[in-house]
């Protein structure tokens, strides 16, 4: 070792050494030679005011330093700025004086200005009476160790970061996934998949904890799937149902695979499984809007024919009533028929509101009336178990409204309300006229309606209640809490729907175990409007033009024809539209309005309409129907705005919309 300044020389132990053959203390020439063969270390020394003293191989290929240019500079050379800067190199050789020895690793600078990571020790040399001499550094570059040791942290943060995506990933598509060593027999479940089952992390262990927890129907043939896909190695594709701890019950979907070995035997089984609950969920509403579509469609069909037969009934019980040579008894027994059809009538149409396929024609209606008509059904859907009270005020508004979109509304919310009360409670429905002012709709913004007068329909429930979270759910389509296969989740919805339809707006207030009230607010009508329902004539209006009757139904059509002759018209009848096209065009001019069924054979009511207005463009046509199906519209079969007339209808009906068409011609023509 060269060097500006004796070097200190190392003091042997006083202690004398242990063992047959004692080792001879290293001499002065003997360390300098030691330190001059270590040239992957940089090593020096340092007088005690930190100037370099000494220097060795190491310190050109560490620092890239001369001897001539390192020796008498200042250690602090080879610290960064930033450490100068915060006096580190001086505050070294104090820790070294104080404690006799100090490490530490840190960036250094190389006289390039690069700089390295460095692992250093610095020691304190002193003579026999311990004074100071200086100090000793031993500095060792390990950047190369350094950026390997970036590489790894960087690599577990990546592994971290990829782990906690996937976790995050599978957390988002519900999923979970799982292990079978088949050569040790062990499993592996993960969090994702234990919270699938609603279970704390770890708590399924075995395939046993597994299995347990699959509903008990389910588990023979997942326990087969299993079986069958580890001893063939076909792939595992199975659908359960699994039981969580609150009850609830969950459809997963698990698939699963073989894997090999390089010699080709099985090693492992290993799946994820799926929580498929909406997609099991949305099939099963498929189903049921299907089911639904079907018995709707029946329903249309069946509501035709008792309809005509209803039309039949309620139109010669009106001729009969209206003869004067009726006996009283016997006049009172028909009043008790035409009752009776009337009821029949009724059933029919909240037959086809369940399905939704009534044809919609809104007008004035009295929501008192239409509670009264449903409350015996009502009573029937809620069970004995379940308390009907009314508060209906007594001089309730007009609104306008369709009146099978009306009693959908009061079933469906009767129905929520029976569903909220398993073994027993009670329902109120009321009725009331309130103005919402500018405050209260200020403090709804909701619901997106002006302030004026409406007319409130309440119906509340001692049922169990709803949760503030599912509150902000209850409308939307196919949302429900009930079990799948219990419920549609359209109820709600289709309350929602029609309420807006109509102009108005429904609120829900509820708290859990105190209950649920639905607050539906429908406008009132207009002055003109509600003069026009009170203006409407009590008797049945008359004339004198020619009505042609198109009808297949004979029992309808001859129905018609006697009703419209009391009534002072001149009424001609034909059974299709080829025969009506043939009957106007024998009597030119004569005919002023048709009466023509909707659904014939051979031409039907739509197609004869177009081919009337080539021959008598002027004469109006009303349509009438026993079909009470929107598809006649949908379908092209009647235009929107047409004149229609719903079966079954009485003679005032009839009288009345006869009239109204007549007259909206007369009117249109100026």
């Amino acid at each position: 070792m060269r060097r500006s300044t004796p070097v200190p020389r190392f003091q042997p132990s006083s202690e004398k050494p242990q063992g047959r053959h004692p080792v001879p203390p290293l001499s002065e020439e003997h360390w300098r030679t030691l330190v001059e063969q270590v040239k992957d270390y940089a090593i020096y020394m340092v007088d005690p005011a930190g100037r370099n003293v000494s220097w060795n191989e190491g310190v050109a290929r560490v620092l890239g330093f001369a001897e001539a240019e390192f020796l008498g500079d200042h250690m602090s050379r080879v610290f960064t700025p930033e450490d100068r800067a915060a006096d580190v190199p001086q505050r070294e050789l104090g820790d070294a004086e104080r404690h006799g020895r100090t490490s530490d690793d840190r960036w250094m600078m190389r006289k390039d200005g690069t700089r390295f990571w460095a692992s250093g020790i610095t020691t304190a040399l002193r003579d026999q009476e311990g004074r100071l001499l200086g100090f000793s550094k031993v500095l060792r570059d390990r950047t190369e160790e350094k950026r390997l040791e970036g590489e790894r942290v960087a690599s577990e943060a990546r592994l971290r970061e990829s782990e906690h995506r996937l976790i995050t990933a599978l957390t988002a598509a519900r999923m979970g996934t799982w292990q079978w060593d088949l050569a040790t027999n062990r499993e592996r479940f993960d969090e994702g998949l234990n919270r699938l089952f609603g279970v704390g992390a770890g708590e399924i262990r075995e395939f046993e904890d597994f299995l347990a927890r699959v509903h008990p129907d389910d588990r023979g043939a997942v326990t087969v799937a299993f079986r069958q896909s580890a001893e063939s190695g076909v792939d595992l594709d199975v659908e359960f149902r699994v039981v969580r701890p609150d009850g609830s019950v969950r459809w997963l979907r698990d698939h699963g695979k073989v894997l090999y070995d390089a010699t080709g035997d099985p090693i492992a089984l290993t799946g994820a499984c799926v929580d498929v609950t909406e997609r099991r969920q949305a099939e099963d509403n498929l189903r049921q809007a299907q089911r639904m579509d079907a018995v709707g469609r029946l329903a249309g069909g069946v509501a035709h024919e008792v309809n005509n037969m209803m039309t039949a009934i309620l139109g010669f019980t009106d001729l009969i009533l209206g003869a004067s040579d009726v006996s009283s008894g016997i006049r009172n027994d028909l009043r008790q028929i035409r009752k009776a059809a009337g009821r029949a009538a009724m059933v029919t149409s909240q037959l086809l509101a369940f399905s939704r396929r009534q044809l919609l024609q809104p007008r004035v209606l009295d929501l008192n009336e239409v509670l009264n008509d449903l409350l015996p059904m009502l009573r029937q859907l809620l069970g004995e178990d379940k308390e009907l009270v009314t508060r209906l005020e007594p001089r309730l508004w007009p609104l306008h409204a369709d009146r099978g979109q009306l009693e959908q509304v009061i079933i469906n919310l009767a129905l929520n309300a029976r569903d909220a009360m398993p073994h027993g409670g009670r329902v109120s429905i009321e009725s009331a006229n309130v103005v919402l002012d500018h405050e209260y709709t200020g403090k709804h913004p909701g619901v997106a309606i002006a302030a004026g007068p409406y007319v409130r329909l309440v119906v509340s429930d001692t049922g169990a209640g709803i949760s503030p979270e599912i509150q902000s759910r209850i409308f939307e389509p196919f949302f429900t809490t009930k079990p799948v296969g219990q419920g549609t989740g359209l109820g709600l919805s289709m309350v929602y729907g029609n309420v807006k339809q109509s102009g108005g707006f429904v609120w829900v207030y509820s708290e859990p175990g105190q209950g649920t009230t639905f607050k539906v607010y429908l406008p009132r009508v207009g002055e003109a409007a509600e003069e026009a329902a009170a203006a409407s004539p009590v008797e049945t209006p008359r004339g004198q033009e020619t009505v042609l009757v198109v009808e297949d139904d004979e029992l309808v059509r001859q129905l018609a024809t006697r009703l419209l002759a009391a009534q002072g018209y001149v009424a001609l009848e034909a059974t299709n539209g080829r025969d009506a096209l043939d009957l106007v065009r024998a009597r030119p001019g004569e005919v002023q309005l048709v009466l023509t069924d909707v659904v014939m054979p051979e031409l039907g009511g739509s197609e004869f309409a177009r081919r009337l207005a080539d021959l008598e463009p002027d004469v109006p046509v009303l349509f009438m129907s026993g079909f009470t199906d929107d598809d006649v519209i949908r379908r092209g079969l009647l235009d929107p705005g047409a004149p229609y007339l719903q079966k079954p209808f009485d003679a005032a009906t009839l009288g009345q919309r006869i009239r109204e068409t007549l007259d909206a011609r007369r009117r249109s023509r100026g």
